[in-house]
């Protein structure tokens, strides 16, 4: 799966600070979708089998969101915080709810668009600067956290399973003209959960717990949408979608040439969900390409979607 990696660099004389925030799979930032590849432009190679199809795939529906004002302020509760929500933003479908008596500071946004839950004490999650390795918990540590956290707020879901327990958040100071990082620090860690349609895995939810300095919860994303079952739908052949993945016909946008070759590793059947400020109706299979892409010869994971059933691309 890929890692998307955002970097904020700040600078003070020779010394060069930077945060690394590392995203799990299937999960994708709203504002920094990756850019694309164009088939004119990049190299692909194939050295995976292509998959078994099934005759036919379940289709489901989305159970829409209705998100109040109240059950904004309900959900801000089972965190412990009060207050008033801001107006919706209409773009994202977000009202945000930020709890300033806490200290740190803490809130919560609720999306209108895919009724997903976003908690953060910022101040523990992204942390200016960080001079001493944190008390970060050992993985069965940090799974019975995340679980006692989730079953305290209300937030857990039956259908979820931890699928990562990975470094969330890295800071990493540099010097001046080095090639490598002075000193790194793993900030936070994250408990990720994922979970399945029809026997098959889904792409794109969001739903992790994140821990800061001493075990302490300094965050959680849950982009868990309802979802139906709605007929049955059979899929395009993976040779076809492999020809649409060269073309840059994929389920994300892309915005311009970023890699020089690619090699597709692993191809497989799942589902996607779109990020939590979108509106989504239908969830439908798709094929996710996966494996190795070099961007001016440095290789870094890659993963790509191709919608999979016979309705619009």
């Amino acid at each position: 799966m890929s890692l998307k990696i955002g970097v904020l660099v700040c600078l003070a004389l020779a010394i060069i600070a930077g945060c690394v925030w590392v995203l799990g799979p299937g999960q994708v930032p709203e504002s920094s979708l990756p850019a694309g590849v164009g088939a004119g432009e990049t190299m692909f190679s194939l050295t995976a089998e292509f998959p078994e199809v099934r005759d036919s795939y379940t289709l489901y529906r989305v159970v829409p969101a209705a998100v109040t004002e109240e059950q904004v302020r309900e959900v801000a509760g089972r965190f412990g915080l009060s207050g008033e929500p801001g107006a919706m933003n209409k773009r994202t479908g977000e009202f945000l709810l930020i709890d300033a008596s806490k200290d740190p500071e803490e809130q919560v946004s609720v999306y209108a668009h895919s009724g997903a839950v976003a908690y953060h004490i910022p101040d523990l999650e992204l942390p200016t600067e960080v001079t001493d390795q944190p008390d970060l918990p050992s993985d069965a540590e940090a799974e019975k956290i995340a679980l006692a956290f989730l079953e305290k707020t209300g937030m857990q879901s039956p259908d979820a399973r931890v699928v990562k327990i990975e470094v969330n958040q890295m800071q990493e100071i540099w010097e001046a003209g080095a090639t490598e990082p002075k000193v790194s620090y793993d900030v936070t860690k994250a408990v990720r959960f994922g979970r399945s349609l029809d026997g098959l895995p889904v792409y794109g939810d969001e739903f992790a717990v994140i821990l800061g300095d001493g075990g302490g919860v300094a965050g959680l994303v849950k982009t868990w949408r309802e979802v139906e079952p709605d007929g049955n739908v059979s899929l395009r052949s993976p040779e076809e979608a492999y020809e649409d993945l060269r073309a840059t016909r994929t389920v994300r946008p892309h915005t311009g040439q970023e890699y020089d070759q690619i090699t597709i590793e692993n191809v497989a059947i799942g589902y996607w969900m779109e990020p939590r400020g979108f509106v989504q109706d239908l969830i439908r299979p798709v094929y996710a390409f996966s494996g190795t892409a070099l961007r001016d010869g440095v290789p870094e994971p890659y993963v790509e979607y191709v919608f999979a059933d016979e309705g619009k691309q």
